[in-house]
């Protein structure tokens, strides 16, 4: 199951996000763990979709207890990784799901072992809300609400549900399978457009010495030897004295002329021209004006 999005375009960087699991509200106890079987899909779908870089939460002590162990002395010191890597999210995604049904001759069917196929009656529905979560000020930034249907005719097949995985190949052939990959889809289509973008900007990476600087881009976004930039000190934020939210962003100034020297695959080495060299740092941005 791989929903179809509109790649993400080369002026924006992709965001970070964690899944966390979801609640389930639908009243559904059969032999599924809805809660994490539908974080563990959507966690498929965003990456899949190009959009973000996803990391784990679920599983993080495993990742944490793995690190321990590796820096432990009963373990060689090849091959460890070091501390201080874990990359952080930037948002939350978090899920409730509040439909997961199938009503078939009239009745409504939660979890039930046998699936009857064929009549009209039949139809299966799944219904999710997708939160996005500002991991910096707990704010709320987006809820998505997304729902997928399904007819008995658009997933014919004969069985049971008793032993069906959530998720796996087979599900995807019933009516509830069919009703969660639409339900996802919509989501997943929800929180692409819904996301805060972030435009991608050249950045000084390495400050090399008092005259050298590497940049982090390259030949991957078309930088030529000779390309003359300005480096610019970090924006400063003004905040409202009451709630504390960032009311404006105030360019910082202009301290560095560079020009590039050299260009590689995806990184750039640059002199410095003029200006205060004692201020240039990592992650100061670069303007062509």
């Amino acid at each position: 199951m791989i929903s179809r999005v509109k790649p993400l375009s080369d002026d924006y960087i992709k965001q970070v996000v964690a899944v966390t699991s979801f609640e389930n509200r639908t009243g559904f106890s059969g032999q599924w763990k809805l809660g994490s079987g539908m974080a563990d899909l959507l966690v498929s779908e965003l990456v899949a979709s190009g959009h973000f870089v996803v990391v784990e939460r679920k599983f993080l002590r495993n990742i944490v207890g793995e690190l321990e162990r590796q820096h432990d002395k009963y373990f060689r010191k090849e091959g460890r990784v070091p501390h201080g890597r874990l990359k952080n999210a930037r948002y939350l995604i978090r899920g409730v799901i509040t439909d997961f049904s199938q009503v078939g001759g009239g009745g409504l069917f939660f979890g039930v072992k046998k699936f009857l196929l064929g009549g009209k009656a039949h139809k299966a529905r799944v219904a999710l809300t997708l939160t996005i979560v500002d991991v910096e000020s707990g704010e709320v930034i987006s809820s998505v609400q997304c729902s997928g249907t399904a007819r008995a005719g658009q997933a014919y097949a004969k069985g049971t549900y008793k032993n069906i995985a959530f998720g796996g190949d087979s599900f995807f052939k019933t009516p509830l399978g069919v009703a969660t990959c639409n339900a996802l889809r919509r989501g997943l289509e929800g929180l692409v457009e819904e996301m805060p973008k972030v435009r991608w900007r050249p950045m000084i990476a390495q400050v090399v010495d008092a005259r050298y600087i590497i940049l982090n881009c390259g030949d991957d976004r078309e930088i030529r030897v000779g390309n003359v930039y300005y480096v610019k000190a970090e924006s400063r934020p003004i905040h409202d004295p009451v709630t504390g939210d960032v009311i404006k962003y105030v360019p910082g100034k202009e301290i560095a002329a560079v020009r590039v020297t050299a260009v590689d695959d995806s990184i750039s080495r640059a002199v410095v021209l003029d200006g205060d060299t004692s201020m240039l740092k990592p992650g100061m941005i670069l303007t062509s004006h």
